[in-house]
């Protein structure tokens, strides 16, 4: 590629951004910092989240040489999950509490119905019974703690961050930031 093109392109990116950043000062924005994210209300409301919540699933939990059935089952999951939950429902089931034990027992479900429909070899399946065992780790760390570090949950777990996050933005959990330190706040009842 010449360098003339490289240079038209970047001159294009350099547009495009200038455009993004001038609407939005055009319109104005919003300054008020939220306390946490709110992963319920994130997931069903923004079509960004659910793609970042299904790339970070499918590269934490299945391996190489990923085939694209496993992408759209991930998709089919979590966009589910978000269909799931009108804003008005996730308004309702937050004051009531019920979104995680929801979301927790269709994931299982679901789960559950893919590693007894698949009739492939047995390693291609493992990402799902990985996925769901640590759903059920996640399940059993929360029913005695309200909210923990992601330190604590790793260490609890024995597993890294990027295998536990992604699970814990899916089941509509809060994380409230302290400094460098994350705080996950479950669903009000689990």
């Amino acid at each position: 590629m010449s360098s003339q093109n490289l240079n038209n392109r970047f001159k294009g990116a350099v547009q495009q951004i200038d455009q993004i950043i001038d609407a939005v000062e055009k319109r104005g924005y919003d300054d008020v910092s939220e306390e946490y994210d709110d992963y319920a209300f994130l997931i069903t409301s923004s079509y960004e989240f659910r793609k970042l919540i299904i790339f970070e699933l499918y590269e934490a939990y299945f391996p190489p040489k990923r085939h694209e059935h496993e992408l759209q089952i991930l998709t089919n999951l979590v966009e589910t999950v978000a269909k799931s939950h009108s804003v008005s429902f996730v308004a309702n089931a937050a004051i009531t509490g019920v979104i995680g034990s929801v979301v927790y027992d269709f994931l299982k479900n679901a789960i559950n119905h893919i590693l007894q429909r698949f009739h492939v070899k047995r390693s291609r399946l493992d990402a799902f019974q990985n996925i769901e065992d640590v759903l059920e780790q996640i399940h059993k760390y929360f029913d005695s703690h309200d909210k923990a570090l992601t330190e604590q949950i790793c260490s609890a777990l024995k597993l890294e961050s990027y295998k536990i996050e992604p699970l814990l933005k899916l089941l509509g959990f809060r994380c409230k930031r302290k400094g460098k330190q994350q705080v996950w706040i479950r669903p009000s009842k689990w």
